[in-house]
C-alpha cells in the first residue's frame, strides 16, 4: 500500500522535504522476458516507447481547503529525471494546475483525480486525492463554539431539518442553498456535510426565520461543497446545544446530492404579480434574476404568457390579456420587434405558442387552433388555423413533432371570438410537423378520459413529454394540478410522486440539457407551484427544479427525486411559465462608450449585464 500524506497547518512548511521521502510507484509496469528488461539509468532501445514515471505516486493528501500548497513532481524515464523537458497536467482542473513542475493547488477545491505527464509520445500517470476538512464559524457565532458540543447526548435539544429535502439532487453551481431547521431547546448548532473528499463542520447561532432557523453557507464555504460534491452524495448531520453549554442533541442523517455537470442556459419566466417577464442566466454566479420584458419596456398593460426558441435568440408573448391576446415577437439580444399580431374579435391574437429550436418557424394557437407563421417576418404559412381545436403546443427539438392539447371546447370560426386561455377535459395529441407545409394528421396519446392533461413539453432527447394532469376543472391554476411523464410515441404515463406529494403544479418546462449522476443520465425540468419553501411560505408560485432519471422514466418508473427552490426568484412574486434556452443572447456593446447597454446595464466582456445588487 501506499502511504498516506497527512498535511495539517503545522506540517505544512516542511512538505517539500517530505514529498521525497515517499515511496515511489511505477505506473505502467509490466511483466517482461529477461531481454526486455533495463537496469538504473540503461538507456533504451531505438525507437522503444517506455513509460514515464512520477513522484510522489499516488498521493493523498488532507488540507483544510483555504490555505496554498504547492507539490513539486519528479518525471523520470528510464531511471533519469526528465521533468524539464515533459509536460505535467491535471485532469481537474478545479483541484488546481501545474506551473512547471510544480502543481499548485486551488482554494475550495478536493477530490480525485488523474496527473498525467508526457513527453513526445511517452506518457505517465499516478492519482492526486486531496480531502478536505475545514471548520467554519457563522456570523455572531463565538469562535470556541465547536468546543462547546462535549456534553451528554440530549434529544431535547435535536434540531429538526426542514430544508434541503432529504435525497435531493441539484446542479453544483445552485450556487445558494439555505440550511432550514427547527431549533428545539439549542441554540447553537453545528452542520456538519461529509462526502469522501470532505468533513465540513459549520458552527452557527440561530438566524431566525418563521420561527425557526436558517444558514445560507457563503461563496467560499458553497465552493468547497460544490466541489467535493460534483457527482457525490454528501451526508447531512445537524446538532444541537447552548450558548451555555451542557447536552447535545443530533439529527438522523439526510443526503443531498450534486449533478456531475454545471447547469448552463437560462430561464426567462412570468412574474405575473409583476405584469412582465424575468430572466436569470445559470452562467453568471449568484446573481439575482433580472427583469427583461416589463409593460413599462412594452408599453403595454401586461406582458404575459411567452414562448423562446430553444437556441434563446427568439421569444413571443402575449400582452394584454383577457384573451385571444396580442401576439408580439421580439429579438431577444435586443428586444427589438420582429412582428405583431393583433388580438381580439375578428382579428386572431394567440395565448400559446411555439418555436422551432431555431427560431425559424412559429406555431401559435390563433382562432382555437394550430397556425404556423414565418418566425421573421410573421408570414402565414396556408390556413388559419391548420389544425382545428388546438391548444398549447410544444415542438419537439429536432422540429419533426408537434405535442398539443385538445379540449372539449366548441368549434371556433373567425370572425366569432376564440377563447384560448384554458382547457377542459383535455387530451394530448402529436402530429408530424412540416414547416411551411403545415401538419401531418394528429395522433392521440393521453386521452381525455377521466381528466384534464394539458400544458405539454417535449424532452430534450425528443423521447418524453411532460404535461399536466387533473382529475377536473380547467387548465388555469388548476389547485389539482399533478405533473406526468408520457413516452413521445404514447403508452403509460408515470406519475411522478415526489414531485406530487403537493399539488397545484402546473406549467412543466424541460432544460434543454442532459447531465449525469454517477452512472445515470439526468434530465432537468421546472414547475410552477404554491408550496413551503421549508419555513417560509412564498405569495404566490414559485419555480422549483426537480431532475428526473431517464433509465427509471424508460423503464416506465417514477424517478422519485423531490424538488428544489431555485433561490433566485422573489418569493413575493407569483412566478410562472419558467421557459428554457441554451444561451443567454444579449445586446453587443462597447466598454468606451457603453454603446447599446441601457441605464442598468454595464458592459462585461463585450456584452451588455445587468447591474444587479
Amino acid at each position: 500500500m501506499h502511504p498516506r500524506l497527512r498535511l495539517l497547518q503545522f506540517t505544512r512548511s516542511l512538505f517539500p522535504f517530505l514529498l521525497f521521502g515517499l515511496s515511489l510507484s511505477c505506473v505502467g509496469n509490466r511483466d517482461a522476458g529477461d531481454d526486455d528488461r533495463r537496469g538504473p539509468g540503461e538507456d533504451p532501445r531505438p525507437g522503444e516507447v517506455l513509460p514515464l514515471l512520477l513522484q510522489p505516486a499516488d498521493l493523498e493528501v488532507t488540507l483544510d481547503g483555504k490555505s496554498p500548497m504547492r507539490i513539486p513532481y519528479r518525471v523520470d524515464r528510464a531511471g533519469k529525471e526528465i521533468t524539464n523537458e515533459a509536460t505535467l497536467t491535471v485532469d481537474d482542473s478545479s483541484l488546481g494546475s501545474f506551473e512547471g513542475g510544480s502543481f499548485v493547488y486551488r482554494a475550495g477545491g478536493s477530490g480525485k483525480t488523474t496527473i498525467r505527464a508526457r513527453r513526445g509520445e511517452e506518457v505517465g500517470e499516478t492519482t492526486l486525492t486531496v480531502r478536505v476538512e475545514t471548520i467554519v464559524i457563522g456570523p455572531d457565532t463565538p469562535a470556541n463554539a465547536p468546543g462547546r458540543f462535549g456534553g451528554p447526548d440530549d434529544a431535547r435539544k435535536a434540531p429538526e431539518l426542514v430544508y434541503p429535502p432529504d435525497g435531493a439532487l441539484i446542479p453544483p453551481n445552485l450556487s445558494e442553498l439555505d440550511f432550514q431547521f427547527r431549533p428545539k431547546e439549542a441554540d447553537l448548532f453545528e452542520v456538519r456535510i461529509v462526502t469522501d473528499t470532505l468533513d465540513l463542520r459549520i458552527f452557527t447561532v440561530c438566524k431566525t426565520l418563521n420561527g425557526g432557523c436558517t444558514f445560507r453557507p457563503d461563496e467560499a464555504t458553497w465552493k468547497l461543497l460544490s466541489n467535493a460534491g460534483r457527482n457525490r452524495t454528501a451526508q447531512i448531520t445537524l446538532r444541537g446545544t447552548t450558548l451555555a453549554g451542557g447536552g447535545v442533541g443530533r439529527t438522523s442523517t439526510t443526503t443531498l446530492s450534486f449533478a456531475r455537470e454545471d447547469m448552463q442556459g437560462g430561464i426567462y419566466y412570468w412574474a405575473a404579480s409583476a405584469g412582465g417577464v424575468m430572466r436569470y442566466d445559470f452562467g453568471r454566479r449568484a446573481q439575482r434574476a433580472e427583469s427583461f420584458y416589463d409593460p413599462l419596456r412594452a408599453i403595454a398593460i401586461c406582458v404575459g404568457c411567452h414562448a423562446m426558441s430553444r437556441n434563446g435568440k427568439s421569444i413571443a408573448v402575449g400582452m394584454n390579456i383577457p384573451g385571444p391576446a396580442s401576439l408580439r415577437t421580439l429579438d431577444v439580444a435586443t428586444r427589438g420587434k420582429l412582428f405583431e399580431v393583433p388580438g381580439g374579435p375578428g382579428v386572431g391574437g394567440s395565448d400559446f405558442q411555439a418555436w422551432s429550436s431555431d427560431g425559424q418557424w412559429l406555431v401559435t394557437n390563433e382562432y382555437g387552433g394550430l397556425t404556423v407563421r414565418d418566425g421573421k417576418t410573421g408570414d402565414i404559412q396556408g390556413m388559419r388555423p391548420l389544425i382545428p381545436n388546438a391548444n398549447m403546443p410544444d415542438l419537439s427539438p429536432d422540429g419533426s413533432l408537434v405535442v398539443f392539447s385538445r379540449g372539449a371546447g366548441t368549434l371556433c370560426l373567425p370572425p366569432l371570438i376564440c377563447p384560448t386561455l384554458s382547457v377542459t377535459s383535455g387530451g394530448l395529441f402529436t402530429a408530424p410537423f412540416k414547416g411551411k407545409d403545415g401538419f401531418g394528421p394528429p395522433v392521440e396519446i393521453v386521452p381525455a378520459g377521466g381528466g384534464n392533461n394539458y400544458y405539454p413539453a417535449f424532452s430534450p432527447d425528443g423521447k418524453f413529454i411532460v404535461y399536466n394532469h387533473a382529475a377536473s376543472g380547467d387548465s388555469y391554476a388548476n389547485v389539482g394540478a399533478r405533473v406526468r411523464v408520457v413516452a413521445a410515441a404514447g403508452g403509460v404515463p408515470i406519475d411522478l410522486t415526489a414531485t406530487n406529494v403537493e399539488v397545484g403544479n402546473s406549467w412543466p418546462k424541460w432544460s434543454p440539457f442532459q447531465h449525469h449522476f454517477k452512472t445515470r443520465n439526468i434530465l432537468w425540468f421546472t414547475f410552477a407551484g404554491k408550496r413551503p419553501v421549508g419555513l417560509t411560505n412564498p405569495a404566490g408560485a414559485q419555480i422549483w427544479l426537480v431532475p428526473v432519471d431517464v433509465a427509471k422514466l424508460a423503464a416506465g418508473e417514477d424517478p422519485g427525486y423531490p424538488p428544489i427552490w431555485l433561490p433566485f426568484q422573489d418569493a413575493n412574486t407569483d412566478n410562472r411559465i419558467a421557459q428554457w434556452v441554451e444561451k443567454v443572447n444579449r445586446a453587443p456593446c462597447s466598454a468606451v462608450d457603453m454603446t447599446g447597454c441601457g441605464p442598468t446595464e454595464q458592459c462585461v466582456d463585450g456584452y451588455c449585464t445587468p447591474v444587479i445588487q
